[in-house]
């Protein structure tokens, strides 16, 4: 069995997560865009039996790509900067 490194994990993830949520990775911090996901997922990404469904993949897109009034700006058009990713994450966990 061949392992993978950590890295090609994160690589592999974020890949994933890119595709699911329609979003270029580019230059955007892997390992803080995989968490981000997985916060959008635990709100709003599962249907009612807790499994992926293309609704949650829709509010998803749909959260990333809508001014949000509480942030103060579109999430998908600061995914590269640190302070606005930090300030999305940080909302998203204040739901947890």
């Amino acid at each position: 069995m061949i392992m993978k490194t950590d890295q090609e994990i994160l690589d592999n993830a974020a890949l994933k997560v890119s595709q699911i949520l329609r979003i270029s990775v580019g230059e955007v911090d892997k390992s803080k865009f995989v968490y981000l996901y997985t916060l959008l997922y635990n709100m709003m990404g599962q249907g009612p039996d807790g499994q992926p469904c293309e609704e949650g993949d829709l509010n998803m897109r749909h959260w990333l790509n809508t001014h949000n009034s509480h942030l103060g700006f579109c999430p998908a058009a600061r995914l590269t900067d640190e302070y606005s990713m930090r300030k999305m994450i940080s909302y998203l966990e204040s739901f947890l």
